[in-house]
């Protein structure tokens, strides 16, 4: 059985929710990793591109809501 390794616990939460089985983890020098069985590449590739997406729509939400509070603030300073 080949194995997946990441350092991402809220992937590695996913990947458990979709029946991913968690080996185990390993404290290394860089933080903590976390691994699983993997059964299936064409379904964590599909699960890790989902969560690659979820990140990207949060982000660019959040890049828009701090550049309108932006906006709002050099607003004060015009003349």
């Amino acid at each position: 059985m080949k194995t997946y390794t990441t350092k991402d616990f809220y992937l590695t939460v996913l990947l458990m929710c979709n029946d991913f089985e968690l080996i185990g983890s390993e404290k290394k020098k860089n933080g903590v990793h976390f691994n699983l069985n993997n059964y299936n590449d064409e379904i964590l590739r599909n699960l890790i591109d989902q969560f690659i997406n979820m990140e990207a729509l949060i982000n660019m939400s959040l890049m828009v809501k701090n550049t309108a509070l932006l906006r709002k603030e050099l607003d004060k300073y015009k003349n």
